[in-house]
């Protein structure tokens, strides 16, 4: 089984437009068979997207989490340990994506973006 931690456009994408995805990418979404995951650091970075007008889900704050559950989606914790590894990287990447970077690294988990 292979796992996959979504990044927040990608979740969003999911949630509401999953045929703007890549082929590759909604392939993997649509295959049973992977494990795809979602944590918080997902959610920042989805909510991050928000503050700088890149998306808009306002249905859906606050409730981010519990949709992706029920999408099948499975969350994972960030650790103390991910958020430790990701200031270890380059500063170019916003801290959201730091951490998602970290934690694919750490959990392993491919890290899937839509860009």
């Amino acid at each position: 089984m292979e796992r996959y931690l979504l990044d927040g456009a990608t979740l969003l994408a999911a949630m509401a437009a999953p045929f703007r995805l890549r082929a590759e990418t909604h392939a993997i979404l649509e295959d049973r068979s992977h494990l795809i995951l979602v944590s918080a650091a997902t959610f920042l970075d989805a909510y991050a997207l928000e503050a700088e007008d890149r998306a808009a889900f306002s249905s859906l704050r606050g409730k981010l989490q519990s949709a992706a559950t029920q999408m099948g989606f499975t969350a994972v914790d960030t650790t103390p340990a991910q958020v430790d590894r990701a200031a270890t990287l380059a500063a170019a990447l916003p801290w959201p994506r730091r951490i998602l970077r970290a934690q694919a690294d750490m959990l392993p988990a491919t890290l899937l973006t839509v860009e």
